[in-house]
């Protein structure tokens, strides 16, 4: 029979430690990147885009999705931006990165409705950022690739998402707003 006197026994927890210890990942690059840009769809986006050189801000479009796209931008050297942003230490400014993103999402738009069916029939307008965060400077030369995903709808409004990358590299996460503005004054 077991001592009456002698203490409870205690169960020993395991202990823990902060920071919690990280986990070993792959040094491989996502197998997106791997894909040569040449893989592009067979879709120009200044066909797509209202926009125009110099302002037309994605080079390809990579992927299309139900619910959103992949574009890349290719960052020219010889922006005129690049002159005074900053001189001998050239930087894209986070606005140009929001407009890539912004209007990577108005393919998506575009190319998602099947009344439109990838023929322009209104203008997408920026509605709000809710959130921008900016993880990463970006030179010329470099080529950005974009992930935008709808994540609502509303009448002619969609809520989107963007991740922007440099190879691996995050630089951008961006939450927004567009809708799509019809040449009439109306709204689609």
């Amino acid at each position: 029979m077991p001592d009456a006197s002698a203490s409870p026994k205690r169960w020993r927890l395991p202990s823990c430690s902060w920071p919690p210890p990280t986990l070993p990942t792959s040094t491989a690059p996502p197998w997106r990147l791997q894909v040569a840009s040449d893989q592009a769809l067979d879709l120009d986006p200044a066909t797509i885009l209202p926009h125009a050189d110099p302002f037309l801000l994605v080079s390809r479009v990579l992927e299309l999705q139900p619910d959103g796209v992949t574009c890349e931008w290719d960052v020219a050297a010889d922006l005129n931006i690049f002159q005074g942003h900053f001189p001998g230490n050239p930087v894209l400014p986070g606005v140009y990165i929001c407009e890539h993103c912004f209007q990577s999402a108005a393919i998506a738009i575009y190319c998602a409705d099947p009344d439109r069916a990838g023929t322009p029939t209104g203008t997408p307008v920026l509605v709000r950022i809710e959130n921008a965060r900016f993880k990463r400077m970006v030179r010329p030369e470099e080529t950005l690739t974009t992930q935008v995903k709808i994540t609502d709808s509303l009448a002619n409004a969609r809520w989107c998402k963007a991740e922007v990358r440099v190879q691996t590299e995050l630089v951008a996460r961006i939450k927004f707003m567009l809708a799509v503005k019809q040449e009439d004054g109306g709204e689609s």
